[in-house]
């Protein structure tokens, strides 16, 4: 078995907010500090205190911030993706959870983001 894992460390001072694209498959681990993360199209709010962490599954937009600071390890794992079939990528293109638009729309609404491309 051939896994690579890429590990990102990411320094959020006080209150700033950080938005991932496309954050499907990647494991956040708060190092130190608590954490705020958020994921479009999930009903719940994640709050880690260091030494925790969490896996993060939808291919949408995540918001992260920290109101006192904080130190967080983003780690993603390659693995082989399988192909998906013509009709879902087709399908794919008429879904607004994939489209860039609600990054747009969030962008517009937060002061201070910070972009990172998962």
């Amino acid at each position: 078995m051939n896994a690579q894992t890429t590990c990102k460390p990411l320094s959020l001072s006080a209150r700033q907010t950080v938005m991932i694209k496309h954050s499907a498959g990647l494991e956040v681990r708060a190092q130190s500090g608590c954490v705020w993360i958020t994921q479009y199209g999930d009903a719940r709010d994640i709050m880690l205190q260091p030494g925790q962490s969490v896996a993060l599954d939808l291919p949408t937009a995540t918001l992260m911030s920290a109101s006192n600071g904080a130190e967080v390890l983003l780690v993603r794992r390659a693995t082989p993706r399988a192909a998906r079939p013509f009709w879902r990528r087709l399908a794919s293109l008429f879904d607004p959870r994939w489209s860039g638009s609600a990054r747009r729309g969030l962008c517009g609404r937060l002061p201070a983001v910070r972009l990172i491309h998962g």
